[in-house]
Formats: structure tokens, sequence, C-alpha cells
């Protein structure tokens, strides 16, 4: 069949986590931002969004696979301006965190809520032990660079085979983030079924930007 924060569209059968807090909530900022987003493949509009919003994704790759967006142009807010840009897709959004959301096939059964929400559960479990993990080494920390990572999940909550899809920008830095995350363990296995491997993606920020560590803890 995870995020292009944390944002990305790399490779079939992974998954994108977005950095975030796990629990769902509205975000806290509902001012109205300026889109202009003309429509375009999904996968590059919701950069284009993520870029302008300061929000972060999370979502299957399959899910963008040949789909178009619609354009986004005038005053929204966040929210507005993401349901705009997904009219027509069959996607329909849902908040992991103040500054984060997943995306989903809208859900017309009961048990697709069921199956999709157990995803959502343990990659918000995910998405937040990472990026905590990263926030705790000044190297790492995330804001200043972009990371694109792919990794497993095995039965027993381990991270398993963490690789770069790119670099950082420095081989010091690319070293110490998979020694960070190849120690990472969770208490319990990934959902049956859940596809793999995870892929997260940590956007770069304005310069002095926390990327997301200002709502993490040591």
């Amino acid at each position: 069949m995870f995020s292009r924060l944390l944002v990305a569209v790399l490779l079939i059968a992974a998954l994108i986590v977005t950095a975030g807090a796990v629990q769902a909530q509205n975000p806290a900022d509902n001012a109205e931002l300026v889109f202009d987003i003309p429509a375009q493949s999904l996968e590059t509009a919701l950069e284009a969004f993520g870029e302008r919003s300061r929000m972060q994704v999370l979502y299957e790759t399959t899910l963008t696979t040949g789909r178009r967006s619609s354009a986004v142009k005038g005053m929204f807010t966040r929210e507005a301006a993401l349901q705009q840009l997904l009219a027509g897709t069959g996607l329909e959004l849902s908040y992991t965190g103040e500054r984060a959301f997943t995306l989903t096939p809208i859900r017309t059964t009961a048990r697709s809520n069921l199956i999709v929400a157990n995803y959502d559960r343990f990659l918000g479990t995910v998405q937040a032990a990472v990026l905590s993990a990263l926030c705790q080494n000044p190297e790492t920390k995330p804001g200043a660079f972009r990371l694109a990572m792919q990794f497993w999940v095995a039965t027993s909550g381990r991270i398993e085979n963490p690789h770069l899809l790119s670099s950082t920008g420095a081989n010091r830095r690319d070293a110490i983030i998979i020694d960070v995350v190849q120690r990472l363990a969770f208490g319990q296995a990934p959902p049956s079924g859940m596809p793999q491997p995870i892929t997260i993606v940590l956007r770069a920020g304005p310069e002095g930007s926390h990327g997301g560590c200002e709502n993490t803890r040591p």
C-alpha cells in the first residue's frame, strides 16, 4: 500500500507519519490564512498546505496515488482550507494533535472506523516516541533540517532496520538519528495487517523553530 514535522509520500506499502501530539483534538489556532494552492497532484498539494499552515500530516502513501487536489485560493482557516483541498478525493481528515492530522478514506462502516482508529492510535504512539527521542539530542532536534526515514516495527515492539531515504545534510547527524531510532521500542506490537514499512518525514521549519519539540517531554 506512513509524514511529507513531521509530511511525505515516498513508497508504495509505506505509511507516512508527521510529528504531533497523540491525542486527537481540533487545532488551537483557527485564524484565517491566505492560501494560494493550485489544483495539482495530491502529494504536492499536501506539501504546499503543510508549508503554509505549519501543520503536519499522517497518511498511507497509497491514498494519494493518482489523486488530484482541488484548488485552494483565498482566506481560509486551516481546517477549511484542507477540506477544500480534499474535495472530491474521497478522503477525509481527523486530528491527532494541535498541528497534526491524519488522512483516511471516507468511512462508510463501523468496522472501517475501528480499523483505521486502531492504526491511528499506534501510529500516534510511534510518531510521539520518535519525535521525543530526537528532541533530546541537540544534533537531532527537528526544525533545522528535513528528514525522510523508513523502518519496521516488529511484533516485539522494537524498531527494526531504520534507514534514511535521503541525507539530512550532515553525515554525523544521519548516523546519530539512526542510532537514536533503532534503540526505540514500544510496549505493544503493531496492529495486525497494518501496512509497513513506516515512513516518517520531518520537514525543516523557519530559523529558530522547535520542530514540535516544545510539545514533548524529556
